[in-house]
């Protein structure tokens, strides 16, 4: 039976070699994805992911007995996240156009054009989102959590997040429909 990410949180605190590595592999990719979906560029994606383990292992004296460990680690991808989108508004006037990932989602010619579209558009409007709301609508859709576990990884209360969620689909699918009327 696999050791759960609570107990190898407090091996690698208690300073068991090995055990921060196992969750650095249980993690990795679905950090790198939360990142990605978040700054939108897969070079910065892998620094970002990098950086939430530097900064979970340092915080690992702050992840205490009876805490959930995923919600806690992406938490700190989303600070990682939210920290990067501070700098780089400082830094630049104009976002950088959107890069895209084509994968192959169907048999016709037709179809994969079709849900390439489909994707850059959501894509592009999960983007366009305010991070606050992107973060939200990330974490559910893409990793999967419950709204408390999106409370307790963004520091929030259960209502504040599951109001945050609710305003965040809403806004997507403003900006879906905005995208779509006008033929982007």
């Amino acid at each position: 039976m696999p050791v759960s990410d609570e107990r190898l949180a407090a091996a690698a605190r208690a300073g068991e070699a090995g055990a921060f590595d196992l969750l650095v592999e249980r993690y990795a990719a679905r950090v790198a994805a939360f990142c990605l979906r978040n700054v939108g560029d897969p070079e910065e994606a892998q620094d970002l992911a990098q950086a939430t383990f530097l900064a979970a292992f340092r915080s690992l004296a702050s992840f205490t007995d009876g805490r959930r460990f995923a919600p806690w680690l992406f938490g700190i991808a989303a600070n990682q996240c939210r920290m990067w989108h501070r700098k780089r508004a400082a830094e630049v006037d104009c976002a950088e156009p959107v890069r895209e990932n084509v994968a192959d989602p169907g048999p016709t010619p037709e179809g994969i054009v079709q849900a390439v579209e489909q994707k850059r558009l959501v894509r592009r409007a999960v983007l366009g989102l305010p991070p606050r709301y992107r973060e939200v609508i990330t974490l559910r859709y893409l990793q999967g959590m419950s709204t408390r576990d999106i409370a307790a990884a963004l520091g929030l209360s259960g209502e504040a997040a599951a109001k945050r969620l609710s305003r965040g689909i809403d806004m997507l699918r403003e900006r879906l429909a905005a995208l779509e009327g006008m033929g982007s």
